[in-house]
């Protein structure tokens, strides 16, 4: 059995390893290393997922699937992957998005079985969103896909990846716009996770740091959150919710229940360890699987060379 402390209750599956956009701190194109072991562009098929998910449940008890990438908007069978995952009951099927993508996708993720979304924005400034994501995109289509989510019924959440320097002075902007329409806001310390590796220091701006900038302009107070979140909530006097997701200074791993799968269905036990293991087909074997990847969890984020694009965030 999988030790009591600790237990896999969420899958992360990255289905697709590439993506439309080349964001700074995790595929910037002067980065990219073509002979890398870790390149590659696979996409995880309908069949492959079905399978994995029968071998998984009769082991774990997953509440959640989240849907990650690259870009899962970009991959060719999402809706039925979708709806594959619904076919096994899974009480919450969530999916991260940069946007961009077109409005009647929404509808059609919805349809499917999709129950939330997680927005990437790392800022609301054309000129400062251009430059992180490396496409010249206006920055309200993503806006308004934010929106449109929210309007259609699924539960919306924001992530943003602060750096020093870069957007680091956006935070109370994107605060307020997404404490306006009602959108919780999680703020990610940069992670040390992928091409900017060795110059995480220079980039990083801590979660002390975002809270004593808010304290500028809002006050606020701890809000109601899950032991296993990543994220620690707040709410401020106005009612506008954000979480910090603070893996550097204030790590949560003693509580992390994430199993993660990559787009060649293999799995990984923790984000700070590039140990991946194949499902095999007998009960025995992935119980002893399970076992393993659980060992490979750590104390503490240490972070790692792997882009967060192969394995999910």
């Amino acid at each position: 059995m999988l030790p009591d402390t600790r237990k896999f209750e969420v899958l992360r599956i990255s289905i697709l390893s590439h993506c439309n956009f080349a964001c700074v701190y995790c595929a910037p194109k002067e980065k990219e290393n073509p002979s890398s072991r870790h390149t590659h562009t696979h996409s995880l098929g309908p069949n492959q997922l079905d399978k994995n998910l029968n071998l998984l449940k009769a082991h774990i008890k997953i509440k959640e699937v989240h849907l990650t990438g690259g870009e899962p908007t970009l991959h060719k069978n999402l809706i039925e992957l979708i709806q594959i995952v619904r076919k096994h009951n899974i009480q919450e099927i969530a999916l991260t998005s940069n946007g961009h993508f077109q409005s009647e996708l929404l509808k059609e993720m919805v349809s499917a079985g999709l129950t939330r979304i997680n927005f990437s924005l790392d800022s609301m400034s054309q000129s400062v969103f251009e430059r992180l994501s490396d496409r010249k995109i206006p920055v309200s289509h993503v806006l308004n896909q934010i929106k449109t989510a929210k309007q259609l019924g699924l539960k919306v959440k924001i992530n943003t990846t602060v750096l020093r320097g870069l957007n680091d002075q956006e935070v109370l902007k994107l605060l307020s716009w997404c404490g306006e329409e009602g959108i919780p806001i999680r703020f990610l310390e940069f992670m040390k996770m992928g091409p900017l590796h060795e110059e995480h220091p220079s980039y990083f701006y801590s979660a002390e740091e975002i809270r004593n900038q808010i304290l500028t302009k809002y006050r606020f107070q701890n809000y109601p959150t899950p032991p296993d979140s990543t994220a620690q909530y707040y709410i401020t006097n106005e009612g506008y919710i954000f979480g910090m997701i603070a893996n550097h200074t204030e790590p949560f791993c003693s509580g992390c229940n994430r199993l993660r799968m990559d787009s060649r269905g293999r799995i990984y036990g923790c984000l700070s360890d590039e140990t991946s293991f194949e499902i095999p087909d007998t009960f025995d074997e992935i119980q002893n699987t399970l076992e393993k990847a659980m060992l490979t969890k750590k104390k503490e984020f240490t972070g790692s060379e792997l882009s967060m694009k192969y394995i999910g965030g």
